[in-house]
C-alpha cells in the first residue's frame, strides 16, 4: 500500500513509521487515521520486522486532530460521529495490539490524539522541550476514544486532572506521571532511542511479542503455561544454552 500521509522506512529489522504532514504539526486526519491503522495491522506477521519508531516529521510530533476533520465532524449526525470515533479507537488498538516493541519519538508537541499515542508507546522518549496537553475540553469535546488506553498508562487521578483542565505540560511532568520514560536533548534525542532499539534487538523477538500480550492478559492460571512454551521452544532453548555457553543468543542485531 502506497501510504500519502506517513513516511514509512525500513532499516534491516528496524521500521520507522513517520508522520508525514508537517505543514499542519502532523495533526490526525482521517485518511492518517485509516493509514496508521493499516499499517500496524500489517507488520504483526512481519518476520523482518522486529521493532517499531514512531515519530513525526517537521517540528511536532502530533497536534491532535486536524481542523478540517475536526469541522467535518462538527457536520455530521451522531450516527456519522459515532462511526468516526470507532475508526480512531480502531487506530489506537491496532497500536496497541501490535506485537512489535513500539518506540514513540517525540519533539514540539503531543496534543490530544498526539498524547494518546504517547500512551500507547511501550517507550516514550521526548525531547526536552516537549509539551502535552489533553486540550479536547477547550473544545468543548472530551478525550473519551483515548481514555481507556491513557489510563493504563498515566492512571485515572492524572488523567482526570489533566482532562478536565487541558493544561500543557512539559517532560518533566509527563515523566513524572508515566507518559514518557527518558527525555533527551535534540542533539541526543535519536542517540536516546537508538539505543533502546539495541536493547530490544538483544532480546528475543517472540519472547517480546508473548510479554506483550501477557501484559494485556495477565492471567494467574496462565502464567506457568505461558513461560513453559517459551522455555520449550526453539526461541527458549537458544536462549538457555547461548546463556550456559557465554555466547550471544542467534537473534541479537545492532543498527546502527
Amino acid at each position: 500500500m502506497t501510504y500519502d500521509t506517513l513516511e514509512i522506512n525500513q532499516n534491516e529489522s528496524l521500521l520507522r513509521i513517520s508522520f508525514n504532514r508537517p505543514d499542519v504539526m502532523n495533526a490526525l486526519s482521517g485518511e492518517m487515521i485509516q493509514e496508521t491503522t493499516h499499517v500496524f495491522n500489517t507488520i504483526g506477521e512481519d518476520e523482518s520486522i522486529r521493532v517499531v519508531i514512531l515519530e513525526g516529521n517537521g517540528k511536532t510530533f502530533s497536534a491532535g486532530a486536524d481542523l478540517s476533520y475536526m469541522k467535518q465532524s462538527g457536520e455530521m449526525n451522531i450516527e456519522q460521529n459515532t462511526e468516526q470515533g470507532i475508526r480512531l479507537g480502531n487506530m489506537y488498538r491496532s497500536i496497541e495490539q501490535c506485537p512489535k516493541p513500539v518506540i514513540a519519538k517525540a519533539h514540539g508537541y503531543a496534543i490530544g490524539g498526539g498524547f494518546g499515542l504517547m500512551a500507547l508507546a511501550d517507550i516514550a522518549i521526548a525531547e526536552t522541550n516537549t509539551k502535552f496537553s489533553l486540550s479536547e475540553v477547550k473544545l468543548g469535546i472530551n478525550p473519551a476514544v483515548i481514555g481507556p488506553f491513557v489510563i493504563k498508562k498515566i492512571g485515572l487521578s492524572h488523567f482526570k486532572s489533566l482532562g478536565i483542565s487541558g493544561e500543557m505540560i512539559d517532560t518533566n511532568y509527563a515523566l513524572r506521571i508515566g507518559l514518557i520514560h527518558e527525555i533527551a536533548n535534540e542533539d541526543e534525542l535519536e542517540t536516546a532511542v537508538i539505543n533502546k532499539v539495541n536493547l530490544l534487538l538483544k532480546a528475543g523477538p517472540n519472547a517480546i511479542a508473548e510479554f506483550k500480550a501477557n501484559c494485556e492478559n495477565m492471567n494467574e492460571e496462565e502464567a506457568a503455561a505461558r513461560i513453559a512454551i517459551l522455555r520449550s521452544g526453539e526461541e527458549g532453548q537458544e536462549g538457555l544454552a547461548a546463556f550456559l555457553e557465554k555466547r550471544i543468543p542467534n537473534w541479537a542485531e545492532s543498527i546502527d
